[in-house]
């Protein structure tokens, strides 16, 4: 085990890509134990064939075509015309509109393109601070995990051999109660700052965006609506969100053309590729720690600490964190959840609960420095500096640390629903 961390630290810290930094040390601890390597090309095949994966590549399709067929847009325009007459109007249509944005994409990374890509002109026109636009975006897109579909909860529920539905629920409450922290924060910087309002609030404004907006609104009731009446599984949600973005942009919108597929596709492809890549690899590497009994020694290390379940989240809590400042969410998942596991059913505590706790400990990662990759997406996009970024993201992390804090002492906000829709 010490070979493999050491090994794998090295190769992370000479440049490696987090997949071959993996197959890497698994590789050569599996061949210091006198292991055919053969056995690494079995783990790799095995550790993708899995049905519950084909939704990864789905919600990633339906993200792109999404984007490009305006139906993102077309969210904002009626959340600004709902919202957008009370002071700061702009930034909180940025969080309400991701949290109908969250229920189509699945993907934070996707969320952060669009919302910088639509509203990164319009805070500079509207004067708004540059660095806090490009920060909301970022931070707002980290319901796209949260609120269901989530190509994350695929991951976890294959991981944990728990039901995808209930992790589905069980992200809803938690998902707003972090769009509320955030619109708490937006509110006190925008009165702080004075930033604009729009026009006064019209009742024909609304009638004209809703219009234009109901293809875009139906979506997330017939993914979860068809979900909830048992006309979808969990995996067929993503096709059907793929298809229904195709239909709608080319036939409804009319703003989708045929020769955009291909490209669309491709980079569909690429995406996917990166995704299930480090879930190859990371396969041998969770294998050679399940032989090496990792997972029991973390237990009995525990156990011999504490008997209380409390304690025990508080330190999952700060490994995570820390992690995710460091290290790749995707990369986080495939390695720990394994050894996790078998903790965390030793202290009862419910994985589907944990399952909520460890995505937004895994979303505050990904909007802070110095991995903080939605920072960089909305910095790519929007072209502020990311120093600027950085320093304005602060307050929605701290809020979300906040929340985070809830979810994990009062499990009833994950488990109320899926409860309840039983």
């Amino acid at each position: 085990m010490t070979i493999l961390i050491l090994s794998f630290v090295f190769l992370l810290l000479i440049g490696l890509p987090i997949a071959l930094a993996m197959m890497g040390s698994a590789m050569l601890v599996i061949g210091l134990e006198g292991i055919p390597l053969s056995l690494v090309a079995q783990r790799v095949v095995t550790g993708v064939q899995s049905f519950p994966l084909l939704a990864i590549p789905l919600f990633t399709l339906a993200g792109s075509l999404m984007n490009d067929s305006g139906i993102s847009e077309r969210l904002f325009g009626f959340t600004r015309a709902f919202i957008g007459h009370i002071r700061g109007g702009i930034a909180h249509t940025v969080v309400v509109g991701e949290i109908f944005l969250s229920g189509i994409s699945g993907s934070s990374v996707a969320d952060c393109s669009a919302l910088s890509r639509v509203f990164g002109s319009e805070f500079k026109r509207s004067g708004y601070d540059g660095g806090f636009g490009a920060a909301l975006c970022a931070a707002a897109a980290t319901l796209g995990p949260i609120i269901p579909p989530s190509t994350l909860m695929v991951i976890y529920a294959w991981q944990a051999n728990i039901s995808l539905g209930d992790l589905f629920w069980a992200g809803l409450l938690p998902g707003l109660l972090m769009a509320g922290g955030m619109m708490l924060v937006v509110g006190w910087v925008s009165h702080k700052r004075q930033f604009p309002k729009d026009a006064a609030f019209a009742w024909s404004r609304l009638a004209s965006s809703f219009r234009e907006a109901v293809w875009a609104l139906f979506m997330p009731i017939l993914i979860l609506g068809g979900f909830r009446a048992g006309i979808f599984t969990a995996t067929e949600i993503a096709a059907v969100a793929a298809f229904y973005s195709l239909i709608v942009g080319l036939f409804v919108y009319k703003t989708l053309k045929w020769t955009h597929v291909p490209t669309i596709l491709l980079q569909t492809a690429k995406e996917t590729a990166v995704i299930l890549l480090i879930v190859a690899a990371a396969s041998p590497f969770s294998w050679y720690i399940g032989i090496a009994q990792a997972p029991q020694m973390l237990t009995e290390a525990l156990t011999q600490a504490t008997d209380k379940p409390w304690v025990v989240l508080i330190l999952l809590n700060f490994i995570l964190l820390a992690l995710g400042c460091f290290m790749e969410t995707i990369a986080i998942m495939i390695i720990l959840v394994p050894i996790l596991i078998p903790v965390l059913t030793q202290y009862q505590i419910d994985l589907v609960h944990f399952g909520i706790v460890l995505l937004v400990n895994l979303t505050i990662g990904q909007i802070h420095p110095p991995v903080g990759i939605l920072l960089f997406v909305a910095q790519s996009v929007t072209k502020v500096r990311f120093g600027q970024i950085a320093r304005e993201v602060l307050p929605f992390v701290g809020v979300l640390l906040i929340v985070l804090i809830v979810l994990t002492y009062v499990p009833w906000v994950s488990l109320w629903l899926p409860h309840a829709l039983k």
